[in-house]
């Protein structure tokens, strides 16, 4: 099985707390943690219990979910992240692709 690392999850909650313009120190009063528990998560020093990283995402204002691997590019496409496939209409039928591709 491959390890996987939790450094780009943790980055994503610092970018959160920083786009929200919470300190380091604010997020750890609000969660009745020291500020440096918290730049010890953020830096990859300390590794975070799965109910830890949702009451830091929940609190900076992200939810976590799991979704189906086989969802994650749909996801990518509807929140603008990662490579997204050709955009068209949700209204749009095969057919109508077509029509619109030999119309050229």
């Amino acid at each position: 099985m491959e390890k996987y690392s939790i450094i780009p999850l943790v980055k994503l909650l610092a970018d959160a707390r920083k786009r929200a313009d919470v300190s380091q120190d604010e997020l750890g009063r609000q969660l009745g943690l020291a500020q440096s528990y918290i730049s010890a998560i953020e830096s990859g020093k300390r590794d975070l219990r799965l109910s830890s990283f949702v009451e830091l995402a929940r609190a900076v204002g992200l939810e976590v979910m799991v979704i189906p691997a086989s969802m994650v590019p749909t996801v990518r496409a509807l929140t603008g992240a990662g490579d997204a496939p050709a955009r068209r209409s949700l209204y749009a039928s095969d057919s109508d692709e077509n029509e619109d591709d030999s119309n050229g």
